[in-house]
């Protein structure tokens, strides 16, 4: 959530900076580990929007991963076309949370959740209709914006299949 941001001093970047200043260099073991494998699994639309708009963000507006984290580029671009190419993964059998039915469920004194009173999504990202037509014209107004950067990365770090499908994006 923080790397889509465009309020000025926030960003991927900022988010780096936080996560180096608890440990030194831990970023990188919870963005490979946690943060990328987390975002495949993705399934509700805002959710998916929300990743694609972050990790488009992360490849054109941080200097971390453009200088620092050449390697990290290429995983989040990839990232980024899995989020786009491919329908959401199974989440893992561990991470299912069993819903009990309404009508199964009695009076006691645990909490008991109020599906009528849950709180509406909110849609940042309200201009963004077609995910992948956006992040085409972010990538390409982004290439214009850091002088052809961004067309550099994508011949120099992307395998040639990654690099077609990305390319066809920005067309």
């Amino acid at each position: 959530m923080v790397s889509s941001l465009d309020q000025a001093g926030l960003g991927c970047d900022f988010f780096i900076q936080q996560t180096d200043s608890i440990q030194d260099k831990v970023f990188v073991p919870i963005y490979l580990n946690i943060v990328l494998p987390t975002t495949q699994q993705l399934a509700r639309p805002l959710e998916r929007k929300l990743a694609v708009v972050s990790l488009t963000k992360t490849l054109t507006d941080s200097q971390a991963f453009a200088v620092k984290y050449i390697k990290g580029w290429n995983f989040t671009c990839e990232g980024l076309l899995k989020l786009l190419e491919n329908p959401p993964m199974p989440v893992v059998a561990d991470d299912i949370v069993a819903e009990a039915d309404i009508d199964d469920v009695g009076f006691g004194v645990g909490f008991t959740q109020l599906s009528t009173c849950k709180k509406v999504p909110k849609d940042n990202w309200l201009e963004v209709t077609d995910v992948k037509s956006w992040v085409g014209a972010y990538l390409k107004a982004a290439d214009g914006r850091h002088n052809g950067k961004i067309a550099q990365f994508v011949n120099e770090r992307l395998p040639d299949a990654a690099k077609n499908v990305l390319i066809s994006y920005m067309r």
